[in-house]
């Protein structure tokens, strides 16, 4: 029997390409098919649309912030037009905190948690044996040089709404996308953390600040960066590093933006029933606690995060972080957000840059939102 044949568009990094090209092998044998799977940049899945590409494949791994224009785009089904109940059912009972239900819009899932991470910190097992807990330990370390903290724009948002949701005041949590008041405390904590952490930090990305930190022998810990197993595996650099839970005020790892990535299924499917299968099986214990994981994967699924191999490959990065990912915040979904959060992150980097801030600059953030947001009535 010709074994048949789908396109997959993914991101270029073993956490998103090889452990669903080491996961073939089990499609083939399970399903009778075969995915080609194509990766475009980190920076393009999180800024490009996907109307862009979703014309040219049967399956697409989307960051669940872009469900909202992939659905005005008619990009994407739902799965809840090509699932079983059952399967949606198991998938939701056993994906890792909110990471199922962050595909959800407008009251249908439009993808699967295949992938799922938050900002977490992590440290040189040789340096030092334990995480930072809380944020004045974060202070305090950074001051003696020890710690790292990537806040390229797009990461100096995601902390900047880590530390609102850890304050009690997440984003878009009331009839307002910011409190004021709270921001103005957030930013002011920000500034002082960049003054104590070099400079570099300023256009580093969560990657970058796990390649730096596996290299230098001065720095010890790097906070709020999502975690990329890879880095805590045996022989994937000379150095590992282990990851453990975001810092917070209270010790209790809350408030963490959520990441992750969903598979999606294009609306040009040549073969939407199969792809859907396809989807499911890649989103359940059998493929993500074994061949998606040992390739890099870091799966969405909950048996395979407290699989004890999981755990042995990766020193714990599972077990350490799970806290953190099961309390994180969930980023809205509405149409025009990744534009909200952009500009956002473009005025709070100018801040961290000028380690310094206006009343203005906090209306200016505000302002993204009415601005951008275009399910508001105008």
């Amino acid at each position: 029997m010709t074994t048949q044949q789908l396109k997959g568009m993914t991101w270029d990094h073993p956490r998103g390409l090889d452990c669903l090209v080491n996961s073939d092998a089990l499609l083939q044998e399970q399903l009778n098919v075969s995915v080609d799977w194509s990766a475009r940049s980190l920076l393009a899945f999180g800024d490009q649309h996907i109307s862009e590409f979703y014309g040219d494949h049967d399956l697409m791994i989307i960051d669940h912030p872009h469900v909202p224009d992939a659905v005005h785009a008619n990009a994407v089904i739902a799965l809840e037009d090509v699932a079983s109940n059952e399967d949606l059912d198991l998938l939701a009972r056993t994906s890792v905190g909110a990471s199922h239900d962050s595909y959800i819009y407008r009251g249908k899932h439009w993808a699967l948690a295949i992938d799922t991470a938050a900002q977490v910190s992590a440290y040189r097992p040789d340096k030092t044996s334990k995480g930072l807990v809380f944020w004045d330990e974060v202070l305090e370390a950074g001051r003696e040089g020890l710690v790292l903290w990537p806040h390229k724009p797009v990461d100096a948002f995601s902390t900047f709404a880590t530390l609102l949701a850890q304050k009690g005041s997440a984003l878009c949590s009331t009839h307002e996308y910011v409190n004021k008041a709270a921001a103005a405390e957030v930013l002011t904590f920000m500034i002082n953390l960049a003054k104590v952490v070099p400079a570099q930090c300023l256009s580093m990305n969560p990657i970058e600040a796990a390649e730096y930190l596996v290299t230098t022998d001065k720095e010890h810990y790097s906070i709020c960066m999502y975690g990329y197993t890879n880095y805590s595996r045996d022989g994937f650099r000379t150095r590992p590093i282990v990851y453990d839970d975001v810092p917070s005020f209270d010790g209790l790892a809350s408030g963490s933006q959520l990441g992750g990535a969903g598979i999606a299924i294009s609306s040009a499917a040549k073969n939407v029933e199969l792809a859907a299968k396809v989807a499911i099986l890649l989103s359940l214990p059998e493929i993500q606690s074994t061949t998606y994981v040992d390739a890099g994967g870091q799966p969405g699924n909950l048996a395979a995060w407290k699989a004890p191999h999981a755990n042995a490959i990766t020193r714990n990065f599972f077990n350490n972080t799970l806290r953190t990912l099961e309390r994180a915040w969930v980023r809205p979904r509405f149409l025009g957000w990744p534009d909200v959060q952009y500009q956002s992150s473009l005025i709070i980097h100018k801040i961290l840059k000028e380690k310094n801030f206006s009343s203005k600059d906090i209306d200016d953030i505000a302002a993204t939102y009415t601005q951008y947001n275009q399910e508001l009535a105008k």
